[in-house]
């Protein structure tokens, strides 16, 4: 696949607003309404050899095409597409995160993707076609519905999180408006990270070198209608096959070289135990990360896997894009309730982050817990700064919809260590997703 080069170069959404207002003042549209406003909007136009690059923040695309376009090194926070199409276009080392108000009626042509990621926000038909994707992830994008790949190349990419569907929560199958589909595809040296493909389907699709970790499936997932023209091999771990359904001996045998499925869930089982605690997020002051470590220590004793600051933050990244990142990857978070954290602005972009993904997948993300009465006695004219007193107060209000644990006699040096034990064992009941 070769392009044209590029005759024009835009870079960043300042310089595409300008070149706009000055080339095609009809195609700049008014800011959307509703709760998240856009600095920018372009609607109607279409783009062709162009060179985008650079920052595209707080912008919304609508019904625009881009054809034979060049995307490198974009950084497209809170930029939107609906009902967009891009035709023969190039993307390479970009990332698109924060698709709130989700990615609706987005469809590429013969595009390639070099290092590329999809993360935080929702999808909904999207259509691949003819495309090479290569080194790519779309990593929590909850809900995924109807996204479609048809005859494309998939190499060593990640899909991780992108439906949400609780294990034992009854699905109904849909053809026309399925979750995601892999249709005539080559998927190589991929990993399916915690997806569930009950209303998901390979079809005639060669899987080779691929891997599902943690995921949902069942014999309906995978259908072969013709000889295909290489040779599947992957693999699957032990809780993807104690947590699928009965699949079908000729699919384990196709796909996943496994010869003999008798009493396969029986002896895995007798071997290993199903995941059964969700994975947490701490959210806590640093002035209280000494009651934070022991209880991340003690999650971490039960087999609970944690994200913790101090422990787990990796360095050279946004702060804000390292908090959103970890809140997205695990299922709960647990906040720290007290006078500091309640203050902190850190911790209020941790809730805030929390809250909009509750809102996206309607399940509890919250499991709060406290250490001094002030998330009680708080009052909404206290907070500061005013002007983010209402998203403040909205935080506060949705946690203190959850039934608290009290820790508060534990954070003094004079306790029980085995009433702390105890209450400890509370939380983890509660983090039991069985």
């Amino acid at each position: 696949m070769t392009y044209k080069k590029s005759n024009i170069t835009i870079e960043g959404s300042s310089a595409l607003m300008e070149y706009l207002v000055k080339n095609s003042p009809n195609s700049v549209g008014p800011k959307k309404d509703g709760p998240f406003e856009f600095e920018s909007k372009v609607v109607r136009k279409t783009f062709k050899n162009f060179k985008f690059r650079g920052d595209f923040q707080s912008i919304e695309f609508k019904k625009v095409k881009f054809k034979k376009c060049e995307f490198e090194g974009i950084w497209g926070f809170f930029c939107i597409f609906q009902d967009c199409e891009f035709e023969e276009c190039s993307f390479r080392n970009s990332r698109l995160s924060h698709l709130e108000l989700d990615w609706n009626t987005v469809h590429f042509y013969k595009c390639q993707f070099r290092n590329v990621e999809l993360d935080e926000g929702a999808i909904f038909n999207l259509t691949f076609k003819d495309c090479d994707l290569n080194n790519c992830s779309l990593i929590g994008l909850i809900p995924s519905e109807n996204v479609r790949f048809y005859n494309c190349t998939i190499e060593s990419s990640l899909f991780q999180s992108m439906q949400h569907y609780e294990n034992d929560e009854e699905v109904n199958r849909d053809d026309d408006f399925i979750d995601i589909l892999f249709y005539d595809c080559i998927v190589e040296g991929t990993n399916f990270h915690r997806m569930n493909f009950r209303n998901g389907r390979f079809v005639d699709s060669i899987l080779y070198k691929t891997s599902f970790m943690d995921c949902v499936l069942e014999s309906e997932s995978f259908i072969i209608t013709k000889e295909l023209k290489y040779q599947s091999y992957s693999s699957m771990d032990f809780q993807t096959i104690l947590q699928s359904k009965d699949v079908e001996s000729k699919i384990l045998s196709y796909y996943f070289n496994i010869k003999n499925k008798t009493n396969l869930k029986e002896i895995i089982s007798s071997m290993t135990t199903q995941k059964n605690f969700f994975t947490v997020f701490i959210s806590y002051s640093f002035k209280d990360s000494e009651f934070a470590k022991k209880i991340n220590n003690g999650l971490n004793n039960k087999g609970i896997r944690t994200f913790m600051w101090e422990k787990d933050a990796s360095g050279g990244k946004p702060l804000d894009e390292i908090m959103t990142s970890g809140i997205g990857a695990h299922d709960k978070l647990l906040f720290i309730a007290s006078e500091n954290s309640i203050k902190s602005k850190a911790c209020q972009f941790e809730l805030t982050t929390a809250r909009k993904k509750q809102e996206a997948s309607w399940d509890n993300v919250f499991f709060p817990i406290t250490i001094d009465n002030y998330l009680f006695n708080v009052k909404k004219s206290q907070i500061r700064p005013i002007e983010l007193a209402n998203e403040y107060w909205e935080n506060i209000e949705e946690i203190k919809r959850v039934n608290a644990l009290d820790f508060t006699t534990f954070v003094s040096e004079d306790y029980s260590e085995a009433d702390f034990d105890l209450k400890l064992n509370k939380i983890i009941d509660g983090l039991q997703t069985t």
